[in-house]
């Protein structure tokens, strides 16, 4: 009797599919999908894990909460999810510990389906090139500043030029002007000097002969 029901037992076990492999790296979330046409009416999907420190039940899903042979169990980090014929067992922030084999087993009637996989988490790799120290080297002169006092004196020396030759040339034109302007004085002030002597000089002639005159008429009197 016994051996019969491990012969049926065997037989109604089932391996859908090859052992999948998958890496991952320390720190990931990592998804392991068990696919399955068994879970379309599941009855239970119950998810072992096989590492260093030998196996272990890390999720069970029942799809009767309340019936007395199947109680879900839960780890922290690890959450099972049963949606259109997949199984997919959610790691989070996975380890080297996380490494090992994990086997799903599909519940259907007294059909099981047991389907595998093989999680390998590596260490991050390192860069070999270490990075150089920065050194902090002198900031060369900011040219910008010399730059605008350069263009700012292109400016004005023109306008200072332009400036300084209107300034020339009006001083030039004072200087020339200023000989014509005594010469006339000059002019003007030996003309006054000469009708001032010939109205002098006529005033002069004119009592001159008035004198001249009154002697003579004393001298017939006489």
């Amino acid at each position: 009797m016994k051996f019969l029901f491990v012969l049926v037992f065997s037989v109604s076990v089932t391996l859908c599919d090859a052992e999948l492999k998958l890496e991952a790296t320390v720190g990931e979330n990592v998804t392991i999908s068990f696919k399955t046409a068994e879970l379309e009416r599941v009855d239970q999907v119950r998810t072992t894990f096989k590492g260093e420190n030998g196996k272990k039940l890390v999720a069970r899903y029942c799809r009767c909460a309340d019936c007395g042979h199947c109680i879900p169990v839960g780890t922290p980090g690890v959450s099972l999810r049963i949606e259109e014929g997949t199984a997919s067992l959610i790691l989070l922030d996975v380890s080297s510990s996380n490494s090992g084999l994990y086997e799903a087993q599909v519940f259907n009637g007294n059909n099981v389906s047991e389907i595998q996989a093989t999680l390998v988490v590596k260490e991050p790799v390192l860069s070999s090139t270490k990075e150089s120290p920065q050194t902090s080297s002198p900031k060369p002169p900011d040219s910008s500043g010399h730059l605008w006092l350069w263009l700012c004196a292109l400016l004005i020396l023109p306008v200072l030029t332009v400036i300084g030759f209107l300034l020339f040339k009006k001083r030039r034109r004072d200087h020339v002007a200023l000989p014509y302007t005594e010469e006339t004085s000059a002019v003007s002030s030996a003309a006054s000097s000469k009708k001032y002597m010939e109205r002098n000089c006529t005033d002069c002639v004119a009592v001159s002969f008035k004198t001249c005159r009154e002697e003579t008429e004393d001298q017939l009197l006489t």
